[in-house]
């Protein structure tokens, strides 16, 4: 029993840090959608700051101010197909970090089940130890009595 139970200890080791790793990347996921949802707030700030001072002095710079709004809507358009790709990034972590919390807390249950079974045996075996013995003394105890 206990090779069983040091084996299941091992395995619970292996799976602990899977579901270390596991937190670290939907950590890491979670990370990247904030800062991508920042970048695109701040991209809308810039686009309605550069579109609300509209006032021209020349036409280079409203020629600019144009530009920069059309770079600024395909960088807020390409931040947004980020952000899809990184939602679904994080929500592929989050079912990964999930599948390692039921696995590890699957083989912890499992190993103290074990622990349990086996601390019953050995408690088991000593009781029988302990009564055969006791038997074994009363009986030699009861034999010299007859004999007498």
């Amino acid at each position: 029993m206990t090779r069983k139970v040091k084996g299941l200890q091992r395995i619970l080791k292996v799976r602990d840090t899977q579901k270390k790793l596991k937190e670290s990347a939907l950590a890491k996921a979670n990370n990247h959608c904030v800062a991508l949802e920042h970048s695109a707030s701040r991209i809308r700030s810039l686009q309605t700051e550069t579109l609300s001072h509209a006032q021209a002095i020349d036409v280079d710079m409203l020629s600019a101010r144009m530009e920069l709004s059309g770079r600024l809507v395909d960088a807020e358009r390409s931040v947004e197909a980020s952000m899809i790709t990184a939602r679904q990034d994080f929500a592929h972590a989050e079912r990964q970090n999930l599948a390692a919390r039921t696995s590890y807390e699957g083989t912890e249950k499992l190993l103290h089940s074990n622990l349990r079974k086996a601390r019953r045996a050995e408690m088991f075996k000593t009781d029988i130890r302990h009564n055969i013995l006791y038997n074994i003394s009363n009986n030699k105890k009861k034999d010299r009595s007859d004999d007498r």
